[in-house]
Parts: structure tokens; sequence; C-alpha cells
């Protein structure tokens, strides 16, 4: 389970980071980034309140992970909606000026992952006043969003790049979200009796991201090729 914590977290974060690379401007990129770290100030009380024990009850509900697997599923299918909108308005074609705010509302799963990031400190390190650990986590968000934000921003110039990124992402969180409830306790399927294999999952994830990478580099050198 925390494996695939860890894979769905980081693909957050990664895709939050594409998603902020692709606004215009900078006062915009960075009240971007300032919303979800002080969103996730507001939920203090909820992340003191907190143990080991609840976590792990929360976990183990299943309809309570069902119902955030589709919540993520509709927030992936509206961020590939947003890509297309995002690409519409850079290209100057028309679009509602309303979506220019709604690309600044931080993601739903970006929230989470930020609370369950400061309970998880407030749980884990002791020594240190709770109200400095919670300053500590809105900073250190902030900044580890904006280094991936600017560090994907220099890496991949191309906007259009960035874009596709943040679509194929979205698809690959999509599956995760679908098959969350299934894979979290590497459940049997009734009508087949399969279990999940978390190695043959991490395998094809794996195998997944090299390809799709070796398929980026030789779509970046054919469009180097044609212009």
């Amino acid at each position: 389970m925390e494996i695939l914590l860890l894979i769905y977290l980081t693909s957050t974060l990664v895709l939050s980071a594409i998603h902020l690379s692709l606004l215009k401007g900078k006062k915009i990129q960075w009240l971007a980034l300032c919303i979800p770290s002080s969103i996730c100030l507001g939920f203090y009380k909820f992340s003191l309140s907190q143990n080991n024990q609840t976590l792990d009850w929360l976990i183990q509900q299943e309809n309570l992970v069902s119902a955030i697997a589709i919540v993520l599923t509709f927030e992936a299918i509206l961020i590939v909606f947003l890509t297309i909108l995002q690409i519409k308005s850079y290209y100057k074609m028309t679009t509602p000026s309303i979506w220019k705010w709604i690309s600044v509302i931080p993601y739903f799963q970006l929230i989470v992952a930020l609370v369950f990031f400061q309970t998880f400190v407030f749980l884990k390190i002791s020594g240190y006043a709770f109200p400095l650990l919670s300053l500590g986590c809105f900073a250190s968000s902030i900044i580890i969003l904006s280094l991936l934000t600017f560090g994907i921003q220099i890496s991949i110039k191309k906007w259009s790049h960035r874009a596709e990124m943040q679509a194929l992402l979205a698809l690959f969180q999509l599956l995760l979200a679908m098959f969350l409830p299934l894979i979290a306790r590497g459940q049997k399927v009734n009508f087949t009796q399969i279990t999940v294999d978390y190695a043959a999952i991490a395998i094809l994830i794996f195998i997944v991201g090299i390809l799709g990478l070796v398929g980026y580099i030789f779509y970046k050198r054919k469009n180097k090729q044609l212009s």
C-alpha cells in the first residue's frame, strides 16, 4: 500500500508541476503555487487530531477507498478536458475567460497529498511545536512545487510538449484510480481468481515509463528534423 501511495503522490506532484508550468505569467504561477499550500494550513486542526490508527482504519474502509477512487477518476477526466481548453487558449482560440481562473484552482488530489504530507510530518517528527511544523510544510511544499514547475519549464521548453505530458499523465492516473481499490488490497477477482502482483505492476509501470521516454525522445528528434 505504501508503494502505491508513493507512486500516486509522486505522479500527483509531477502532474501539478506540469499544470503550473502551462500557466501564462509568473504572477499567476506564483498565485497557483501558494493557493494549495495555504489551503493545507486550513487543515491544521484536522492533521493534529489524527494518529496512526486512524490512518490505518481509513485505508481499510472499502467504501471510502472506492469513493476516493471515483473522485480521482472524474478529476483525471476533467484534467484532460482542461488541457484541451488550455491548448485552445494558448493558440488564441475562443475559450470562456473564466477558464483562466479555473486553471489556477489546485487539483483535489494535490490538496489531499499535501494534507497527507502534513499529517505524516505531525505523526513522525517529534520535539518541535506543531505550528512550526505546519509552517515548515507550507514553505517546503511551495519550494518543492516551484522547483519542479520551473525545472520542467526549463528542461521542456516547448509548451505543447508539456501539455501532451499533462494529458498522458492524467490518463495514467485515470487508470490507476480505476483499479485503486483492487490494487490496494491485492484482492482476488471472483470470476478469474487472479491476485494482483505488486512486482508485476512495478515492472509494468517501469516498462511503460521507459517506452514512453524512448517514444518522446524519437518524437522530439523528428520534430527537430522537420523544423
